[in-house]
């Protein structure tokens, strides 16, 4: 029987993000869903117009249960550095916690496998992106102070380096059960953060 669409409509979702998290957004299949979920087809398209809608819905699910939440250090009132810091700091105690082989981020995995002309799910992942941006240019302004050594548009650069960088450690994470070598990419952004920002390498 189909789902009833008075069922869960999270808890549908919740399983649609693991899968997408799992299985990977290009690759997954309709019928990889309704395993992974255990809702039928027709349960699915009652709620959802296809694997498209249902990726679109999974991805403002992860903002809301994993990004939200994991970014909080850094989106907070006049956090600075220290923010980002225990932002990547918690992340890597968790990586460490399951043992290593991250399933890195949503976002970052999806990217590597978007076509261009999907122009809708690629304004998703860009809009990710300057979530991103904006919480590390928050940060990143907080620390600088009005009189801080860096102009706004190298706080701008900064920030982006600082959102590319994250997301590369979070693909490098796919790779490795090292969490050493993670950590000392984690210490070396934050020395050089520390360093562009508060003029020595801490």
């Amino acid at each position: 029987m189909p789902r009833a669409k008075s069922q869960s409509r999270e808890s549908l979702l919740d399983n649609a993000l693991n899968a997408f998290w799992k299985i990977g957004y290009h690759v997954i299949s309709m019928g990889d869903l309704v395993r992974e979920t255990g809702v039928s087809r027709a349960g699915i398209y009652a709620d959802f117009g296809g694997k498209q809608d249902l990726f679109h819905a999974s991805l403002d699910r992860y903002q809301e249960t994993v990004v939200t939440p994991a970014f909080a250090p850094v989106e907070a009132s006049g956090t600075g550095i220290d923010g980002i810091e225990t932002y990547l700091c918690n992340l890597l105690t968790r990586f460490e916690l399951a043992g290593g082989f991250g399933r890195g981020c949503l976002v970052g995995n999806t990217l590597t496998q978007i076509p261009e002309i999907d122009v809708e799910t690629r304004a998703k992942l860009q809009a990710h992106c300057d979530r991103l941006t904006d919480g590390f240019r928050h940060a990143l302004t907080n620390e600088n102070g009005p009189r801080g050594p860096l102009t706004q548009p190298e706080i701008d650069d900064l920030a982006r380096y600082t959102m590319i960088s994250v997301q590369g450690l979070w693909s490098y994470s796919r790779l490795t059960n090292d969490a050493t070598v993670l950590r000392a990419y984690s210490d070396t952004l934050i020395a050089v953060l520390k360093s562009r920002l508060r003029g020595s390498l801490q």
